[in-house]
C-alpha cells in the first residue's frame, strides 16, 4: 500500500478538523441574537401589477422551509426584511418559422433591505435579479399558464438566494 506524503497528511488533517465547515442548511452565519425575521409585503414599482404579493409569499415560504429563522410579525422580529420589486420584463427570445414568438424569458429585479432591530442598523442591502424562460404555444391559456409557472420558479429561486445570502452568507 502506498503512503501519502507527510505534508499532504497534515494538510488533510487540518482541513478536516474544526475548520468551521458545515453542510448548507444545518448551520448559520448569523449573529446569535438574530433568530426571527419579519417580511412585510414587498412594494411594487415594476410595470407588472400585483406580482409582488406572490413574490413575497415565495420568499416567506423559502424561510419557513429552511427553518433556521422563524418568520414572525414585525413587532416580534429580530430582523425586518423589506423589498421593492422594481423591475419586470418579458422578452421574446425565440421565434417559429412563422415569426411568432415561441420562447420567452421573464426577468425580475428586487431591491432588498434587512435591518437588525436589536442594534437598529442595516444588516443587508442588495439588489437581486433573476430570470426564467418558458415556451409559448398557439393556445393563449397554455402560454399564460407557462408564464405564471415561470414566474413561480423565478420567485422560488429568489427566495432560495435570499435565504442563502442572509443565513449562510453566500
Amino acid at each position: 500500500m502506498k503512503r501519502l506524503p507527510f505534508k499532504f497528511g497534515i494538510l488533510l488533517a487540518l482541513l478536516l478538523s474544526g475548520c468551521g465547515y458545515h453542510l448548507v442548511g444545518t448551520g448559520s452565519s448569523l449573529p446569535e441574537h438574530l433568530k426571527t425575521i419579519s417580511i412585510p409585503v414587498f412594494a411594487n414599482s415594476s410595470t407588472e401589477p400585483e406580482i409582488h404579493r406572490e413574490l413575497t409569499s415565495a420568499i416567506i415560504n423559502s424561510f419557513i422551509t429552511d427553518g433556521r429563522l422563524k418568520v414572525v410579525r414585525k413587532g416580534q422580529a429580530d430582523m425586518v426584511m423589506t423589498g421593492n420589486l422594481y423591475y419586470y420584463e418579458l422578452d421574446a427570445v425565440s421565434f417559429s418559422s412563422d415569426d411568432f414568438a415561441s420562447g420567452y424569458i421573464v426577468k425580475l429585479g428586487v431591491d432588498v433591505k434587512v435591518v437588525d432591530k436589536a442594534n437598529d442598523k442595516p444588516y443587508l442591502k442588495q439588489k437581486f435579479t433573476t430570470q426564467w424562460d418558458y415556451k409559448s404555444s398557439a393556445d393563449i391559456v397554455d402560454t399564460e399558464s407557462a408564464r405564471f409557472a415561470a414566474l413561480e420558479e423565478a420567485y422560488s429561486e429568489m427566495g432560495k438566494r435570499l435565504v442563502s445570502l442572509l443565513i449562510d452568507q453566500f
